[in-house]
């Protein structure tokens, strides 16, 4: 039976024992003591998400060749078990033992620390050679202006641009829609959905564009036109981006049905920014697929992680989004951000990512999506005791129809 975590089990942890009492007390409240078996190995990308104390037992740290055997109860002990930037190493349990998981993101939060993507130089990062090398060449191709951004499909380039013309009309925006089948298709249905749908079925893109309004036709086609960059000729990168389009899109639908219940948002927006949250993934997938670089899954993740918020930002930048977009990927990990008193977008998309999680998939101790600021800000309500929220699951028709129009009929 693992041991009690209480707020004096802290005192002794560095970095934690830095936070004054009451720092100390939020993050062990947020806190788990899971019992590991004998055997039991681990990985640093896999706990990223924590910072790692061993309670009790013993176990070794595999760093490339190396090894380091950690005893519970020892000065070593008192540090965390994997290093936040040494996203290659390995543990292995050699005896049962219990290990403190605390969450990182509180941390960082109640610490003040504002971390960045990727830190200014990549000298600042204890890095192994393996990570070093993936890492290092994409760091600086990203900085050198050689990573490959992609740029927005034709249909919302153009697009984009005849919004500028304060006199655009919808016959004009039609012309420009109908080129895209699959953008034009996906307006209609759109208009047709249970959101906007009307007394008659609405037969073309015009009528659509009409029905829409031109600000949510402009969010739309950008929407719809996402798909076709999360592709890629690589058949070892194909399930990853396809991986990363479909979580997108959960996110992005979701995130279009919780605007639609708060006032004074765009669900397009909304929707466009659930979609782009997490677009740094593309170009990172792209360049290590282009330049056939041979490289394992733990240090794709590892790279990843450091390094697609930055990449998102610089892309979203090139498209033109403008800064609350921009700002929205930059923060869309920072659980606890808490940075005004109303709410905006990128809460929306924070509560839709932890939402996801929570519903799809093991969320591990990553704060469930009603305990962090950004949910109380949104007014929601208190969730039901299956985990649902009532907006969110009375909005069934409309979340399978948002996933549906972005999908269309296609697969990356």
């Amino acid at each position: 039976m693992p041991q009690i975590l209480t707020n004096s089990t802290l005192d002794d942890l560095s970095p934690v024992h830095d936070l004054d009492k009451d720092q100390r007390a939020r993050l062990a409240a947020g806190g788990q003591i899971a019992a590991i078996p004998a055997g039991k190995r681990i990985t640093a990308v896999q706990e990223h998400p924590w910072i790692g104390y061993l309670l009790a037992g013993q176990v070794c740290l595999i760093r490339g060749e190396t090894k380091e055997m950690i005893q519970a109860g020892s000065r070593r002990a008192c540090r965390p078990i994997f290093s936040e930037h040494q996203l290659l190493d390995q543990a292995v349990f050699t005896a049962d033992s219990e290990l403190l998981r605390l969450d990182r993101q509180l941390y960082d939060s109640l610490s003040g620390q504002q971390r960045c993507a990727v830190p200014g130089s990549l000298e600042e990062l204890d890095l192994s050679d393996a990570e070093g090398a993936l890492l290092g060449t994409l760091y600086h191709a990203c900085k050198q202006d050689k990573l490959a951004l992609p740029t927005l499909p034709k249909v919302a380039r153009a697009i984009q641009e005849a919004m500028q013309d304060p006199d655009i009309t919808s016959a004009r925006l039609a012309r420009i829609v109908q080129v895209d089948l699959a953008i034009t298709g996906g307006l209609i249905r759109l208009a047709n959905s249970v959101v906007y749908r009307g007394v008659k079925t609405i037969p073309d893109v015009r009528n659509a564009i009409i029905r829409l309004g031109m600000e949510i036709t402009r969010s739309a086609v950008m929407s719809l036109s996402m798909q076709q960059l999360f592709r890629t000729k690589s058949p070892l990168m194909k399930h990853r981006m396809k991986a990363a389009w479909n979580r997108s899109v959960h996110v992005s639908a979701l995130s279009y049905v919780i605007a639609r219940h708060c006032p004074k948002f765009n669900p397009e927006h909304a929707m466009l920014a659930g979609l782009v949250h997490d677009v740094g993934v593309i170009p990172i997938l792209d360049y290590v697929s282009r330049n056939e670089i041979q490289v394992g899954e733990d240090e794709l993740e590892a790279a990843i992680i450091k390094l697609h918020r930055l990449v998102g930002e610089l892309v979203v930048g090139y498209w033109g989004l403008g800064p609350e977009i921009t700002e929205i990927v930059r923060y869309s990990g920072d659980w606890y951000r808490d940075d005004q008193d109303t709410p905006n977008y990128g809460d929306i998309v924070r509560v839709a990512r932890l939402y996801r999680l929570n519903q799809s998939e093991s969320r591990g101790p990553l704060p469930r999506y009603d305990e962090v600021p950004a949910y109380y800000k949104l007014g929601l309500g208190f969730p039901a005791t299956d985990g649902t929220v009532d907006v969110i699951a009375e909005a069934g028709e409309e979340l399978s129809a948002v996933m549906a129009m972005l999908k269309g009929d296609r697969e990356p």
